[in-house]
C-alpha cells in the first residue's frame, strides 16, 4: 500500500504550524504564521529527512503541555516538610469516634489522639519546573531545525535575544 503525498512522514501534517507557533511561543500574526510557513517549507524542500524528528519534537510538547495543564496546586511546588495537626486516626475506634464515657476519657489522654502535620515547601525542583525544563529542551531541539523562528519565540529561553543556542552541532 504506497502513501499518499499527506501521509508521507516527509511531510508536514495540517496541524504543525500551529504546534511549532505554541511551542515556540510565537505571536499569532500574520508576518510571524508567514516566517513559521517559510521556515517549514525551507526544510521540507532542503531536508526533509529531519521532519519526522520535528514531528516527534512536536508531540512531546505537545504531552508535556497536556500534563502541566492537569497539574494540581500541591504538584506546583515541591513539599520538604509535612506536619498535620488533627486526631491520628489509627487510635480512634473502627467507628471514628471518640471516647465519651467519664472511664474513657480518664483513661485516655487527649493529647496522644492528636497528631500534628505541616507541609512546607522548598526551592527544590517541582514536577512543573521538571516539565518546563523538558518542554524547553524540546523547543531548543526544534529551533535547531527551524533556527530562523528563534526571533519570533517570546519565550526568553528560546528567542534571538536569548543567549543563543548552548548544543553543539555536528556534521557526519
Amino acid at each position: 500500500m504506497s502513501q499518499t503525498p499527506t501521509e508521507s512522514p516527509y511531510r508536514w501534517r495540517a496541524a504543525d504550524l500551529e504546534g511549532i507557533r505554541v511551542a515556540l511561543a510565537i505571536p499569532a500574526r500574520m508576518p510571524a504564521i508567514r516566517a513559521i510557513n517559510d521556515a517549514m517549507s525551507d526544510l521540507e524542500q532542503l531536508y526533509p529527512d529531519a521532519i519526522p524528528t520535528a514531528r516527534r519534537e512536536l508531540d512531546a510538547i505537545n504531552a508535556i503541555d497536556t500534563e502541566l495543564a492537569g497539574l494540581g496546586p500541591e504538584q506546583l511546588q515541591a513539599p520538604i516538610e509535612t506536619r498535620r495537626k488533627a486526631v491520628a486516626a489509627d487510635v480512634l475506634p473502627d467507628d471514628g469516634t471518640l471516647p465519651v464515657k467519664k472511664a474513657d476519657v480518664i483513661e485516655f489522654d487527649t493529647e496522644l489522639l492528636r497528631e500534628e502535620i505541616t507541609t512546607r515547601y522548598g526551592e527544590g525542583l517541582s514536577i512543573e519546573a521538571a516539565l518546563r525544563r523538558q518542554r524547553g529542551s524540546h523547543a531548543q531541539a526544534l529551533l535547531l531545525m527551524l533556527p530562523t523562528l528563534a526571533n519570533w519565540s517570546r519565550d526568553p529561553q528560546l528567542g534571538g535575544q536569548g543567549s543563543g543556542f548552548t548544543a553543539a552541532l555536528e556534521r557526519g
